[in-house]
């Protein structure tokens, strides 16, 4: 805890790591947006709203931010981006949710000055590896399975999309 404060009360913003990793996500998934103006712009427009939303330490901005990002991703995908670079930029928006509800998250329950540098590399680098399985099995899919058919690729990301959000949120995709 600060001793500036008289009250000692703890600063529930969110937490600094798992902020700018959500912010270098966001980056990546940019990139995937620069095959067409259109996608670019909700890349950035989705970007922006990251940072406002985590600047604010708002879950909506958070969630609207990342949301534009895969869809500009997406977006740059349906114009003629190759597979990797939207799969990758899919990828790179769903971990800029996953870290940045993170950062929201341990920043409200353990406060801003906690210890948590090690818990939010190890939840990046898991979230990492699950992103890059699932573009490598995407891009098996396509190479294998689809025969290069651009709109094919495009429900493979869907599926990816869907199995990686539910992954990183450990929430069944089946309700009971």
């Amino acid at each position: 805890m600060s001793t500036d404060d008289p009250l000692n009360r703890i600063d529930r913003a969110p937490t600094r790591a798992s902020s700018v990793l959500a912010l270098c996500a966001a980056v990546l998934t940019t990139g995937a947006g620069l095959y067409s103006p259109f996608a670019l712009g909700i890349c950035l427009l989705g970007g922006l709203a990251l940072a406002a939303g985590l600047a604010a330490g708002a879950q909506r901005g958070v969630t609207a931010g990342s949301g534009m990002l895969v869809t500009g991703a997406l977006a740059g995908g349906l114009v003629g981006a190759p597979v990797l670079p939207t799969l990758v930029g899919v990828t790179g928006g769903l971990l800029a949710l996953d870290l940045g509800s993170t950062a929201l998250t341990l920043g409200d329950q353990l406060g801003r000055a906690a210890e948590t540098l090690r818990l939010e590399v190890l939840h990046a680098a898991a979230g990492g590896l699950v992103g890059l399985g699932l573009v490598v099995a995407g891009l098996a899919v396509h190479e294998t399975a689809t025969g290069g058919q651009p709109l094919t690729a495009v429900l493979g990301l869907v599926v990816a999309v869907v199995l990686l959000s539910a992954a990183l949120r450990r929430v069944s995709p089946v309700t009971e």
